[in-house]
């Protein structure tokens, strides 16, 4: 291989690592945790999703992460099982507490 090559691929193998951090960074997800108004932790029980896309997230142990394949830059609905739990602005990674009774 001459140094042009090597160049040559290294550039390339640069540019493609930028464009997948740069995808990655535009992905903001909500997470937090998740309990019952006793204080006991939600554990499976629980569905959370939101009115940004069709993901969802089923609390484990007590926390959730539901990443939103982008960047809303907006205020959003968040659903626990269905209902109408939260609005909540996004921007980035933003923490919301889910507390059930």
């Amino acid at each position: 291989m001459n140094i042009k090559s090597i160049v040559v691929s290294f550039s390339f193998l640069l540019a493609l690592v930028s464009f997948s951090v740069a995808a990655w960074a535009d992905d903001a997800c909500l997470y937090g945790s998740a309990e019952w108004s006793s204080g006991d932790k939600i554990d499976g029980s629980t569905t959370v999703s939101t009115s940004w896309n069709g993901k969802e997230a089923f609390p484990r142990d007590g926390e959730y992460r539901l990443c939103l394949g982008s960047n809303p830059e907006k205020t959003i609905t968040v659903y626990v099982e269905g209902q109408r739990y939260a609005e909540v602005f996004v921007d980035g990674d933003t923490r919301l507490d889910i507390v059930r009774r």
